[in-house]
């Protein structure tokens, strides 16, 4: 079963990639599909179209971009799964908590070393309602994920 989900992750992987050796009949060479699949809305190929605009307001992305993506997207599971096999070496040594507020103070003093060392990304302030629904859903997954797991049997 195990196998079975990691090949369907896998399949997920490369369909959210979308490499062009695959989807070669989506490219083209003029212009650059939006994610969004709406084909109204291009950018130039070369990227330079408004550098200096917010990340959640770009419409399009290019397939090295999204490779690229995906690539960083991996490399936060090789750390996640490192994360959970360190805590499961620690075990009952010490408690959960110890762990979840370490990851916090790290998350807190690597984003505040990045957002010193590249101003130009700034911080992004939810806009809309919808901005806020997000969030709110993202922390009470969040808060019950760190509740089912501190509440698991060892």
């Amino acid at each position: 079963m195990e196998q079975i989900a990691a090949y369907i992750s896998l399949f997920g992987v490369v369909l959210i990639a979308r490499p062009v050796s695959l989807f070669a009949f989506l490219s083209h060479s003029d212009k650059v599909l939006p994610a969004s699949g709406d084909s109204d809305v291009a950018i130039p190929a070369n990227g330079t179209a408004n550098s200096h605009r917010l990340a959640v307001e770009f419409d399009a992305v290019t397939p090295a971009q999204r490779a690229s993506a995906v690539g960083v997207a991996l490399f936060g599971v090789l750390g996640a799964a490192g994360a959970y096999t360190t805590i499961r070496w620690i075990g009952k040594r010490a408690h959960p908590l110890i762990s979840v507020n370490y990851f916090a103070i790290w998350c807190t003093i690597v984003s505040i070393t990045m957002m010193v060392a590249l101003p130009e990304v700034g911080i992004l302030v939810p806009r809309s309602l919808k901005d806020w629904c997000y969030l709110t859903f993202l922390g009470i997954c969040g808060f019950v994920m760190v509740r089912c797991t501190l509440s698991q049997p060892k």
